[in-house]
């Protein structure tokens, strides 16, 4: 049987988890009109199923006649690539033919293979005139974007998107992101309206449904496998969605070679090393180099408590800094969801192992 779990990024694995609810609901919001949900941004950490999430969304809309999807990448050909998958449906769809396009904007020359100049120069007119024809049609277009960050071309167009809605274009836009770029979009001059965004904060996963997939996948496969095994497991993770692929995907591995189709702590304990070394790599590498200074010294003063719930004044003791400074970055990293409360005072690492890959790059810089 093939292993289930799959710990790449930016594909919709087989096990999905209980997000299923959440992308359902989603779904549902996304079909009334008057929903805070047509335009909503995805939250959060590298590896809490971002993707995953708006890759189910956007399949399960596809599904629908009334529905259009356009999946965008944050690149130099944003805006082309977005005005010519719309007319790449609404050819699909027979609403056009490709020899009607040059005809069917008036003042326009508008073909299926504009200039990038052109587009930009006159992007907010054939986007208008695009939706206008899906609108004509009750059709709905959804509009994706995955690891959005600012940028000029993304204002420009969530700009125009803002202003489709206001002419009751049929039109929805999800994005996707991590923490401190959804922030500074949130925050931009320019875009103040998506203040008003609905945000979709993705949080780390409750033990029980952990444990239950753990349980229903290894024993469907005729594993047998006892209830400590699966809360060790479920412990490994901390709710973190790419952390249960992982483990998941490693254990599975190394029991397909046993004889016994048996899993013990004793399995788990034998891919930790690989695990951990696998988190650092492909996860907290990036998280932690893309932090500032400032907070990189309050997730070494944390760990140089040598504690896993850390009070906000042993921080500040350990920085030698007073209290309001220690409280804006303990409220900047719970926001980027790297460390979570944990009682009156108290936080903690939301993310598996973190605190030790934190202990290694202090000793990495004493050398």
């Amino acid at each position: 049987m093939e292993n289930p779990f799959n710990p790449s990024f930016g594909t919709v694995p087989s096990v999905f988890l209980d997000r299923n609810l959440l992308s359902k609901r989603i779904v549902t919001e996304l079909n009334n009109d008057n929903s805070p949900f047509q335009t909503s941004l995805i939250y959060g950490q590298r590896g809490a199923g971002k993707t995953t999430l708006m890759t189910d969304i956007a399949n399960e809309l596809k599904k629908d006649p009334h529905w259009q999807v356009v999946n965008l990448v944050l690149d130099d050909d944003l805006l082309e690539s977005l005005i010519s998958q719309l007319q790449e449906k609404l050819v699909d769809m027979k609403i056009l033919k490709d020899f009607d396009l040059k005809i069917a904007f008036k003042g326009i020359q508008l073909d299926t293979k504009l200039s990038k100049s052109t587009i930009q120069k006159s992007f907010q007119t054939v986007f208008h005139r695009l939706l206008e024809k899906f609108t004509q049609k009750n059709v709905k277009v959804l509009i994706t974007i995955d690891e959005v960050r600012t940028t000029s071309l993304l204002k420009k167009l969530i700009s125009c998107y803002q202003i489709m809605l206001r002419d009751n274009l049929s039109v929805a836009l999800l994005m996707a992101g991590l923490p401190e770029n959804v922030s500074a979009i949130q925050n931009d001059d320019v875009l103040t309206f998506l203040l008003r965004a609905n945000r979709i904060t993705l949080n780390p996963f409750d033990v029980e449904s952990i444990k239950t997939s753990y349980a229903r996948i290894f024993r469907s496969a005729g594993y047998q496998v006892e209830a400590p095994t699966l809360l060790y497991m479920t412990k490994q993770t901390m709710g973190f969605a790419y952390a249960f692929q992982l483990l998941g995907y490693l254990v599975w591995q190394t029991s397909e070679k046993q004889a016994r189709k048996e899993i013990t702590i004793d399995t788990v304990k034998n891919v930790l090393d690989t695990y951990v070394s696998e988190l650092f790599r492909n996860v907290y590498h990036k998280v932690y180099h893309e932090m500032s200074m400032r907070e990189r010294e309050f997730v070494q003063a944390m760990v140089k408590t040598g504690q896993e719930k850390v009070k906000a004044q042993q921080i500040g003791q350990a920085m030698d800094k007073q209290p309001g400074y220690v409280s804006v970055y303990r409220r900047k990293l719970i926001d980027d969801q790297i460390i979570a409360p944990a009682g009156y005072g108290y936080v903690h690492f939301m993310l598996p192992y973190f605190g030790q890959y934190v202990e290694e790059q202090l000793i990495m810089d004493q050398f």
